[in-house]
């Protein structure tokens, strides 16, 4: 008998496994189909021009944690491996001269980054998770001019301060997206999704005509169909027309967690990008390069979600809390 019960849980073990394998080797073919054609450096550097762009950028910061680099990069590859580091999980506020504001991402409530951060502290040797606040409280009345959030992509992190926008804004919010990110979630996403699902104000839509996509309704800011990191990620580049003329920001989300994944073409550790969020490597070497492209050539600033340090350095101003002149 006792042998029967051990060769019945041997039996669901192997099938655990099984199973577990299978959806990782089905999450890494379907991030590795994601290859959408990227915009030529010609075409950003058009879109760029135009009127009715907006007048500010903010960074509304919900959480930080600090943790050892070689969490979020190649070891082997890291060019200041004992540097320190300290992972943001931001909103960004984009804001036209009429009062409306654009966010990109919304990072998380309190009580969500703190369960975000437990894992990291007990097992990667992160500091304790620090929340700050959720995107709509750090706006307060400011929320009700939010008319939409674009998302770098759909893991809970960025999404999971919709719900408290809605309750504070009391207004549609438009959720454009590219069909990738509209219709092709993984495991790792679909809880991000649900977040969306759930929120009663969202608003999805698709957009269209890319390979630079522009955010309709919103002069200036265009989403790219990247792919990646997760089969919905997105690029959002946007230009501001600030005191000193147009200023030009590519939002990466996670494609990288620091900087200098970009400027040192370093990818994030092995174990991570294989078995915890199954990334598409050729990919992210693709998009790593573009990035470094468009900050080389085309002058933009990249701001890296979860690289706060790199965020700090930006020039770009934390929420303020008033209005943009007109």
């Amino acid at each position: 008998m006792l042998k029967r019960i051990i060769l019945a849980l041997a039996a669901l073990l192997g099938l655990g496994a099984l199973w577990l394998a299978v959806g990782l080797a089905w999450a890494h073919i379907a991030v590795r189909r994601e290859t959408a054609p990227l915009p030529s450096l010609a075409a950003v550097r058009a879109a760029t021009a135009g009127d009715g762009l907006p007048v500010r950028l903010s960074i509304i910061n919900t959480a930080s944690q600090a943790m050892p680099r070689a969490t979020v990069l190649d070891p082997a590859r890291d060019p200041h491996p004992n540097a320190p580091y300290v992972m943001s999980h931001p909103s960004f506020a984009l804001e036209w001269s009429d009062g409306r504001l654009l966010l990109i991402d919304a990072g998380m409530t309190p009580e969500a980054a703190t369960a975000f951060g437990w894992p990291m502290e007990k097992i990667g040797g992160a500091a304790a998770m620090q929340p700050i606040a959720a995107a709509a409280d750090a706006l307060g009345d400011a929320s009700a001019r939010v008319e939409a959030v674009v998302f770098t992509h759909l893991h809970t992190d960025h999404v999971g301060g919709i719900g408290a926008l809605c309750a504070r804004g009391k207004r549609a919010v438009q959720v454009p997206m590219t069909e990738a990110q509209a219709h092709r979630t993984n495991y790792t996403t679909q809880p991000g999704m649900h977040l969306l699902d759930a929120a009663t104000c969202a608003h999805r839509s698709e957009l269209e005509n890319g390979p630079l996509f522009p955010v309709p309704h919103f002069p200036g800011v265009f989403v790219i169909d990247a792919g990646g990191h997760t089969p919905g990620s997105q690029i959002v580049l946007a230009t501001v027309q600030t005191a000193d003329g147009p200023r030009q920001y590519a939002f990466t989300g996670d494609i990288v967690n620091n900087l200098d994944g970009i400027t040192a073409d370093v990818p994030k550790p092995f174990l991570y990008r294989t078995f915890i969020v199954p990334e598409a490597e050729a990919r992210q070497r693709e998009l790593r390069a573009f990035l470094k492209q468009l900050h080389d050539e085309a002058g933009y600033t990249l701001l890296v979600s979860h690289d706060q340090r790199s965020l700090e350095a930006s020039g770009v101003q934390p929420w303020p809390g008033e209005p943009a002149e007109n």
